[in-house]
């Protein structure tokens, strides 16, 4: 009998509960990690009061005492407080910022589905609703047999709504502690409801999980739960706030609070500065734009610092402490290609950079160049007051103006392209483009040019330092000439970018072997050692032991488990690989892979019952997972039969 479940779940390679994924441990943006101790800043020293002279001598470290992890977030109801700063609280929450998540169930969102609305992706032959019943938000989906009748359905209710009156929204639903994104979203263009943003590429339907590095820059208290990442604590976000927060920009707020309770009535001299909260009006225009560059500039690869959270950010800190950016180079013979592109429609992957990297496409310009950096983003966008639809022309030419006179613009004021625009000088130097990869989306283009098709810069072209070959250093660090990325988050990034440009990956193996030799018990090291073990080497008993090194090591990552599992299985050891499974799916519980992997091992050693009760309770869920759906299927196709008979002491749970 033992030949039949072989037959019935054929365990070759090549089938998908034996795929080898090769991924690397969460250094990337949406890392989870526990953050690593760090010792109090000295600048708890500091009096309250700086000299605003001093202060701007500053170019590096921030005088601001609440950048350390010591001080504690106390919430935007308490920077709203009578007496404090209420009526920047008033202008500010209803700005995109403000407003950048909220509830689902507001009488504005449900009115975008005033009757049940559909979308079909032919692709996987899935159909999506999304509707309200009972003052909610709901969105659906099922797929139909050859013969017309419904394989499934399922419904989730729709908790919270993501984005803005710009581009759309997008939709997020909980399922105990974690949090998923919704397969339909809004977009404004078009008043339509469509594929949410990547899903025309890879639908997963509603298995997406929102992961703490997302969600940080729609909400700015999210509090996740560590090495768990897309699992949140109760209530998932601290003090219930919803959109990007005071402290986002700010910081944490207990230290000015608590000084100010005890200073009532204060007012700070013409040169005087608060200290006890940052003020990013104060800061150095390179850890002012930081702010903004945290979620508004992303690169090839973003690579958490070693030992850092996303969450481990602090403002007024220098954001390359935190996350590392970097972005493959222009080469010297594809200057031509890139110079061409940008007049043509963007194209995802192309050499254009990606038009939601903002502050690199502002520092391509010749007005940010030319003010040496002083160009920041506050040089143009007022987050506190953000100008109304009716008055964003007029509000950016304003900012314009503040370097360029009117006598700057070489058309005349009669000129017919000057009046078309209205003398808008956005509507010329800062085009409107598409973003390729998001449906229905135009955005402002952050290159200033004098005319559109300008060649880019001598500065877009420069080429790779020795300290990180083939790859520049996005957010390097000023006037450190000896500053270097960490090996373990170069090895990271190296794998991230060669993943688009295959050719890198001799970068990443050398890396991996200086690594292997320099830092052989780092778990990311461990579990890349583990991977070329299980892939390239096929020397199961290797990965196995790097694996196993990494779990002890800290990297309880839903791949970690399957990779240690398979490598286990290949040798035979199948008890010890279903306990890493049944490990990995307490932990990752809403993993199609691990679920599917586990039920397929249940399956084989004769417990029928358990691998039915298992897909059952997943599929209630997730019923359009489809390795999940496969395992299912084959056991359906098997009826009652048990691969080993005596084995299956358990009630069959699937309904009859």
């Amino acid at each position: 009998m033992l030949s039949i479940a072989l037959s019935a779940f054929p365990i070759e390679s090549n089938l998908f509960w034996r795929k080898v994924e090769l991924f690397m441990p969460c250094l990337i943006r949406n890392s989870a990690h526990p953050p690593s101790s760090v010792s109090a800043l000295f600048l708890a020293s500091l009096t309250t009061l700086f000299p605003v002279a001093n202060l701007r001598a500053q170019t590096g470290a921030s005088v601001f005492r609440n950048v350390g992890p010591s001080v504690a977030y106390v919430g935007s109801k308490s920077c709203g407080a009578p007496g404090c700063h209420e009526e920047i609280n008033r202008t500010y929450f209803p700005t995109p910022h403000g407003q950048s998540m909220a509830p689902a169930n507001s009488p504005a969102q449900l009115a975008l589905v005033p009757q049940p609305i559909t979308v079909f992706n032919a692709k996987n032959n899935r159909t999506y609703t999304v509707y309200q019943q009972d003052g909610n938000m709901y969105q659906s989906a099922y797929e139909l047999d050859k013969n017309g009748r419904k394989i499934y359905s399922i419904a989730h209710k729709i908790d919270y709504v993501s984005g803005g009156d710009i581009v759309g929204y997008s939709y997020l639903y909980r399922v105990g502690a974690w949090i998923f994104q919704a397969p339909l979203s809004y977009y404004i263009r078009t008043r339509s409801w469509e594929l949410s943003p990547g899903y025309v590429v890879d639908d997963v339907g509603f298995s997406r999980v929102m992961t703490t590095g997302c969600l940080l820059c729609h909400n700015g208290q999210p509090d996740p739960v560590a090495k768990r990442d897309g699992m949140f604590k109760e209530p998932p976000f601290r003090f219930g706030e919803l959109g990007v927060s005071c402290e986002t920009c700010h910081g944490p707020g207990a230290l000015h609070v608590k000084e100010m309770q005890t200073k009532k009535g204060r007012v700070l001299g013409p040169n005087e500065v608060d200290t006890s909260i940052v003020n990013p009006a104060k800061l150095p225009p390179r850890l002012a734009d930081d702010l903004c560059r945290e979620c508004h500039q992303a690169g090839d690869s973003e690579v958490i610092y070693p030992g850092k959270t996303v969450m481990d950010y602090r403002p007024g800190t220098p954001l390359t402490e935190t996350m590392i950016i970097v972005k493959r180079p222009i080469k010297p013979e594809q200057r031509e290609e890139a110079n061409r592109l940008e007049t043509n429609p963007p194209i995802r992957g192309s050499l254009e950079q990606p038009l939601w990297w903002k502050n690199s496409t502002l520092e391509l310009s010749v007005c940010y160049q030319a003010s040496h950096g002083r160009l920041t983003c506050s040089t143009c966008h007022s987050v506190h007051h953000a100008p109304q639809p009716e008055n964003k022309e007029a509000a950016y030419r304003a900012a314009c103006l503040t370097c360029h006179k009117e006598s700057t613009c070489k058309l005349k004021p009669d000129d017919s392209k000057r009046l078309a625009v209205k003398d808008d000088c956005i509507e010329c130097h800062m085009e409107k483009r598409p973003v390729a990869g998001i449906a229905h989306s135009n955005d402002t283009k952050h290159r200033i040019v004098r005319y559109p098709g300008q060649p880019l810069p001598e500065f877009a072209f420069e080429q790779p330092k020795p300290d990180l070959p083939a790859l520049l250093w996005l957010n390097r660090p000023e006037g450190e000439p000896n500053a270097r990325i960490p090996d373990t988050a170069q090895l990271e990034a190296y794998f991230t970018v060669a993943r688009k440009d295959p050719t890198l990956w001799p970068y990443w193996f050398r890396k991996l072997d200086e690594l292997s030799k320099t830092a052989p018990d780092d778990p990311a090291v461990l579990s890349s050692l583990g991977a070329v073990a299980l892939a390239e080497k096929k020397d199961n008993a290797k990965a196995a032991e790097y694996f196993s090194r990494a779990l002890k090591q800290g990297n309880e990552e839903a791949i970690t488990f399957l990779n240690l599992a398979t490598a286990l299985g290949n040798m035979g050891r199948v008890e010890e690989a279903r306990l890493v499974l049944e490990r990995g799916v307490a932990a990752y519980p809403y993993s199609g892979p691990l679920v599917a992997r586990l039920a397929q091992s249940y399956f084989l050693s004769g417990q029928t019952w358990r691998a039915r009760g298992l897909v059952q309770q997943f599929r209630a869920l997730f019923p359009e997972d489809p390795s999940v759906h496969e395992v299912q299927t084959r056991l359906d196709a098997m009826g009652g039969v048990n691969p080993l008979p005596g084995a299956d002491r358990g009630t069959d749970v699937t309904p009859k």
